[in-house]
């Protein structure tokens, strides 16, 4: 089998709501042109990201990013999995809701998305054209309009190109209170509780269908949590031999956050021939997002 070369990038783009506003820096650039100009610079086959927004005016036109970026991508091949919105969870503490509320929207929605330049495969079935998943990782009992209470969800794909590669995209939660300034020792631990418990869902998912049939598997995203917790250097990498593609400018991905949060793994190691890793860390990266990309060229089989 002739081994595939793939680029595959991993973004927050930064809470959605906050796409459109004035980059305060340099009042030239927006958020969104700047998100659409490293969108071309970093080139990759694969773009996952995490916090996508779009919203319905009270025209009834949608307002995305989404068909920009396939554009100025060359992405042919898109998939938008909603987590939380207006419609499902409207709450008055949510102020983006509370905005789009006042100026008269119809819905307004923020989730994960993927945006593929190789179409995606039926997950049991590579022979024929298929469509991504939105998997549950946590929902709460209720929502309160805060990231505490934030579902949480992974995106599941398959690309239609040998080795027929699985790709997963997700966003794990973080609490309020867990970082800088205002730490609390509580939040600390009960997020990585909560990180843990999503990551072990979504191997519970894979474990039959992936991992023990030996099936490559990309897993990227904001996992709010760095190497050396628990959910990825105990449960993914030393339980489930999955290997991190460390960047060589490893470092922060996010400035409130001393190392990398937003990561790229691959699994078995066997299917992995070569790759590189890097952090997009230039001007550019930080007008788009609070977030860095982490990007990886890799070879598989």
């Amino acid at each position: 089998m002739t081994p595939l070369d793939l680029r595959v990038a991993t973004l927050n783009i930064s809470g959605g709501e906050k796409t459109f506003d004035k980059f305060p820096q340099d009042p030239q650039h927006s958020r969104k042109e700047a998100l659409e100009l490293l969108i071309k610079a970093l080139n990759a086959d694969l773009l996952c990201l995490q916090e996508a927004s779009q919203h319905i005016d009270a025209d009834g036109v949608s307002h995305s990013l989404m068909s920009e970026i396939n554009r100025i991508g060359n992405y042919n091949h898109f998939f938008y999995g909603e987590t939380v919105s207006m419609e499902t969870h409207m709450h008055v503490k949510k102020d983006i809701m509370v905005k789009g509320l006042f100026s008269d929207w119809w819905n307004w929605s923020k989730g994960n998305a993927i945006h593929s330049r190789i179409p995606f495969a039926r997950l049991g079935d590579v022979t024929r054209t298929g469509v991504p998943r939105s998997i549950p990782l946590y929902q709460p009992g209720r929502y309160e309009g805060s990231r505490d209470t934030d579902p949480r969800f992974a995106l599941l794909a398959r690309l239609k190109q040998p080795p027929f590669p699985f790709v997963v995209t997700l966003h794990l939660t973080t609490l309020v209170g867990e970082r800088k300034p205002n730490i609390q020792r509580n939040k600390i631990k009960q997020s990585h509780l909560m990180r843990y418990q999503q990551v072990c869902r979504l191997l519970d998912m894979v474990q039959d269908h992936i991992l023990v049939q030996g099936e490559p598997l990309i897993l990227t995203g904001d996992f709010n949590a760095t190497e050396d917790e628990f959910c990825i250097a105990r449960l993914l990498e030393k339980q489930n031999g999955f290997v991190r593609l460390r960047p060589e400018n490893d470092g922060p991905s996010h400035p409130r956050v001393e190392k990398a949060i937003d990561h790229v793994f691959f699994y078995p190691k066997e299917r992995l021939l070569d790759y590189t890793c890097w952090i997009e860390n230039g001007e550019l990266s930080r007008q788009a997002s609070d977030h860095l990309p982490v990007v990886a060229d890799l070879q598989i089989r």
